[in-house]
C-alpha cells in the first residue's frame, strides 16, 4: 500500500517541540501532545565503562535474581561491580512481574542500572490489555491459548499502590541508549523512525498520536473496513479454534502499516511483512498474517542491542516462525545482539510440566567482553559471527 501523505507535524527547536503549520484536514485530526516539564528524554545517554545487557525478563523473578548473582550483583544493597542495562519487557507472563519491576527499581534508584522501555511497558503505559499482562489488571483468569488449549499465567496481581508505583517508573523510561561504541533499543533500529521523535515525550501518548493520524488515511483509503470485514469473517481472529480458511490480505496490511510507520512502535516492536499464503500463525492470542521483519540484515553505524525477538539457545522456539533462524545462538547478526532467549516461554514449559532444565533462559551480554551469562548455566559463552 502506498505511504501516507501526511509529514510529521513537529520539528526540533530550542530542546522543545514547534508545531509545524499543518493543511486544514491535518489541523481538524488529533493533535500532538503538548511538551510537559518532567517527561523523559527519549534517547538518553549509556553509561560509560563495561556493561552487562540483560535480556527479556517477563516477570520472571527467580530467572532474574540467579542471573544477578551470576553476574556479582548484591540486590540486598543494590551494588553492582558493573553497570546494568534491562533491554525492555520486564514484564507480563511470568509469575512475579511486580517483583522484577521492584528490583529493577531498586537498582535504578542507586544508579546500577537503566532500561529501555519495550512493547510491553508501552501496552501498560497506554491502558491496553494485552494477553500476560492480566496481573496489572487484577485479571486472575489471564491465560495463553495454545494447541487449542489454555494456559493460565499464576501471576501475582498488583494492587492499587503497586500499579501506581509502575506506570510511575516506566512513565520514565526512554526508548533508546547510546554512546560511541554501542546503542541499545527494545527491538529495532531506524534512524528515520528515531529522527521523528522529540527530543522528549510521553511515549504512549505518541504512539497514540501516530495512530490517531494513521487510521484516518488508512479509513480514507478504504483499508481500514476491508481489513475489518476480514477478520469478522473469522470470529476477528482472536480464537485459536476457529482458522482462517484463507489469506488475508487487507489484515496483513493494516497491521504493517501500523507497525511500520508508528516510530514508537517501530521502535519497541519492530517492523512486519506479510506472510505468504497460508504461513499465517497462532500466538499472542490472535491470527497473524505478519511476521517480524529482519531488519538485522540490513547494516547499522555501531553494534546495536536488543530484546524482543524470542530467539532459542538450542531449541526452536515453539508457536511462532523464529526469524534468529538463520543465525547461530550465540552468534551476531553483523553488528547487532538478540540477548531476548525466550525466558518469558518458561510459564508455558511449566504448564507442560518442566520444572528444570528449560529451553528458554534469561541471558546477560557483557560489554565489551562479547560474552553471554544465563541465570541457569555456569560461566559465559563467547560469542561470535
Amino acid at each position: 500500500m502506498p505511504k501516507p501523505s501526511f509529514e510529521w507535524p513537529w520539528s526540533r527547536a530550542n530542546g522543545g517541540i514547534v508545531e509545524r503549520k499543518l493543511a486544514p484536514s491535518h489541523r481538524d485530526g488529533p493533535q500532538l501532545p503538548c511538551k510537559v516539564s518532567g517527561m523523559p528524554r527519549l534517547i538518553q545517554a549509556l553509561p560509560n565503562g563495561a556493561l552487562d545487557l540483560i535480556g527479556d525478563v517477563h516477570g520472571e523473578l527467580e530467572a532474574l535474581l540467579r542471573l544477578l548473582h551470576r553476574l556479582g550483583v548484591d540486590v540486598e544493597r543494590a551494588r553492582a561491580p558493573r553497570h546494568l542495562v534491562f533491554v525492555g519487557d520486564l514484564i507480563d507472563r511470568g509469575p512475579d512481574s511486580v517483583g522484577v519491576v521492584e528490583v529493577v527499581e531498586l537498582l535504578m534508584q542507586a544508579g546500577v542500572a537503566s532500561v529501555v522501555a519495550g512493547n510491553h511497558e508501552l501496552n501498560l503505559l497506554a491502558g491496553e490489555r494485552k494477553e500476560g499482562n492480566g496481573w496489572f489488571w487484577g485479571d486472575a483468569n489471564d491465560h495463553a491459548q495454545f494447541d487449542l488449549r489454555q494456559a493460565a499465567f499464576p501471576s501475582r496481581l498488583a494492587d492499587t499502590r503497586e500499579q501506581a508505583k509502575i506506570r510511575a517508573l516506566f512513565s520514565e523510561l526512554p526508548l533508546v541508549l547510546m554512546r560511541d561504541d554501542l546503542r541499545v533499543v527494545h527491538a529495532s533500529w531506524d534512524p528515520e523512525a528515531a529522527a521523528k521523535l522529540p527530543e522528549d515525550g510521553d511515549i504512549a501518548k505518541l504512539a497514540a498520536f501516530w495512530e490517531e493520524r494513521l487510521e484516518g488515511e488508512l479509513q480514507a483509503s478504504g483499508l481500514r473496513d476491508r481489513a475489518a470485514d476480514e477478520r469478522a469473517a473469522f470470529a476477528g481472529l482472536t480464537d485459536e479454534r476457529i482458522p482462517p480458511t484463507r489469506h488475508l490480505a487487507a489484515v496483513a496490511a493494516e497491521d504493517a502499516a501500523y507497525q511500520r510507520l508508528n516510530p514508537i512502535k517501530l521502535l519497541t516492536s519492530g517492523a512486519e511483512v506479510e506472510v505468504a499464503p497460508g504461513g499465517h500463525f497462532f500466538v499472542g492470542g490472535k491470527w497473524r498474517f505478519v511476521t517480524r521483519d529482519r531488519w538485522w540484515k540490513r547494516p547499522v553505524d555501531r553494534p546495536t542491542v536488543i530484546g524482543h525477538y524470542w530467539r532459542r539457545r538450542e531449541h526452536l522456539t515453539e508457536g511462532r516462525p523464529d526469524v534468529w533462524d538463520d543465525v547461530p545462538p550465540f552468534a551476531w547478526a553483523g553488528d547487532v545482539y538478540c540477548v531476548d532467549y525466550s525466558v518469558g516461554r518458561r510459564f508455558l514449559e511449566r504448564f507442560r510440566g518442566r520444572t528444570e532444565k528449560f529451553h528458554g533462559g534469561l541471558g546477560a551480554l557483557r560489554w565489551p567482553e562479547r560474552e553471554v551469562v544465563f541465570d541457569d548455566r555456569d560461566g559465559s559463552i563467547p560469542t561470535g559471527e
